[in-house]
């Protein structure tokens, strides 16, 4: 299923924000980015070149916002569930899921975590009667 999706998607290595500036439209854009820590000690930023910070985290949700209001470009962002991405993700519909990591040294402490789908849309134009 996803090979045959995938012949219709275009795939890039760029940042984040230089592919907001190439969407073109009837697209839908689904980032992932390096989650926010759910602790002090937790860290996944350094996935990016340059790191990747809780600026660059409320950026990455203003420019789905923008995109979903301004140009009708759904986003779809997956991240932890925390204060702080309920925050930035305020404007966008959220749904919780709990997942459990497949990624750790000890099998056994793999727990779930409650993570965020936050979807942004534009919003509806009222409809006339």
């Amino acid at each position: 299923f996803f090979a045959e999706k995938a012949q219709q998607a275009t795939f890039t290595c760029l940042g984040y924000d230089d592919v907001f500036k190439l969407v073109p439209d009837n697209a839908v854009i689904y980032c992932d980015p390096p989650y926010v820590p759910l602790s002090k000690t937790a860290s996944f930023t350094s996935y990016a070149k340059g790191g990747f910070n809780l600026d660059d985290q409320a950026n990455l949700a203003n420019l789905a916002e923008q995109a979903a209001f301004e140009s009708n470009t759904p986003v779809l962002i997956s991240n932890h569930d925390t204060v702080w991405t309920r925050k930035i993700y305020s404007q966008a519909t959220l749904a919780e899921i709990q997942v459990k990591r497949t990624i750790s040294p000890k099998g056994g402490s793999r727990n779930k975590v409650n993570e965020l789908m936050a979807m942004y849309l534009a919003p509806k134009s009222p409809r006339h009667k």
